[in-house]
Order: structure tokens, then sequence, then C-alpha cells
């Protein structure tokens, strides 16, 4: 039979436990490019005059925006992925690829871009804008991360007589890491 005193015992440990919180995730997991492309034309007359880059790429991380007035958290579940990334220029013009932002098809909770950055190889910087309307009020957070992108290194691909040429993901390289961090104002 217990006495009082072990079922205090009992009691208060158990209570200690239930109400320890829990471990906030301080470190985010990096982000996985799944798909990642580039396509320039030939540019011999009547053939398609568009250079694209596509690129897929998915963010593994819960995501705390807020707190409500209430107390609860305001959250964004794991696995949100940005499809059908597309930087499209005119290959025959002079329009600068970089200093603009390309988008990624919307999600549900935020959006997706990415930004061709100058260089030498195809670095590309993501940007992830989770952004959630709750209770009338916006909860909002934005993530970068970058990624290098190398024929050679993790792209492979060819280019043909003509001068069309298309680079993807090695298959060994599926999927690309890239580590995000919070941009924070």
């Amino acid at each position: 039979m217990l006495t009082k005193t072990a079922i205090f015992s009992v009691l208060a440990a158990a209570s200690i436990a239930s109400g320890a919180p829990a471990k906030r995730q301080d470190t985010l997991q990096p982000w996985q490019v799944t798909s990642f492309g580039v396509h320039t034309p030939s540019g011999r007359p009547g053939s398609y005059p568009w250079s694209t880059i596509t690129a897929n790429i998915t963010d593994p991380n819960a995501l705390t925006l807020g707190t409500t007035p209430e107390g609860d958290a305001v959250t964004v579940p794991a696995g949100n992925t940005a499809v059908n990334c597309v930087a499209k220029w005119f290959s025959t013009s002079a329009t600068d690829l970089h200093n603009h932002l390309w988008p990624c098809d919307p999600t549900e909770d935020g959006y997706w871009y990415f930004e061709v950055l100058e260089g030498d190889s195809w670095d590309v910087q993501f940007t992830r804008v989770a952004d959630v309307l709750y209770q009338g009020s916006d909860y909002k957070k934005t993530y970068t991360a970058t990624g290098t992108f190398r024929v050679g290194d993790n792209l492979s691909g060819t280019c043909g007589g003509s001068g069309v040429c298309n680079w993807g993901l090695k298959s060994e390289s599926i999927p690309v890491l890239v580590t995000p961090t919070e941009v924070t104002a």
C-alpha cells in the first residue's frame, strides 16, 4: 500500500515531467533543391528564343510565425514545396537575368521566389515568405538560402551543334541541400 508521501512524490514527479516545455528548434534543417535546370536556345531563326532556369525546392521545417494575443502559436507545417520556379528571358535581347525576382507557384501559406546572383556559375538565392492570416492578423517571416549550381559539380548536360544547351541536376546530387536563415528586419 502506498503512503501519502509516496503518492505525493509520484504525483509531483509526473506533474514536473508533463509540464516541462518542449525544446525549441533553433536550427533550421536544410532546404532540398529537388530539380534545377538550365536551357539556352540555339539562336537559329525560327527557333524558340527564350532561355530558362527552372527549379523545385522543399522546406522540411515546421515554422512558428508568432504568437496570438491569446498565447497560441501560429505555425505552418513542414514540407512546403516551391514548384515551377521559372526564370525566363529573351535570349537575343540585352535582358539581364540578374537583379530580378523570379516567382514560383503560390503555396497555401505564403510564396517563394528566387534570384540569380552575379558570378561565374549559377548562384541562386531562394526566398520563402511564410505568410498566414489568422483571426484578422498577418503573421509573416522570411527565409533565404543560397545554392551554387555548376556544370561538372552538381549539373550535367549537353550542348548541340546548333547551339542549344540543356543542363540539369546530376542524379547523385539530388537533393542539393541549401541552408536557410531567417531574414530579420
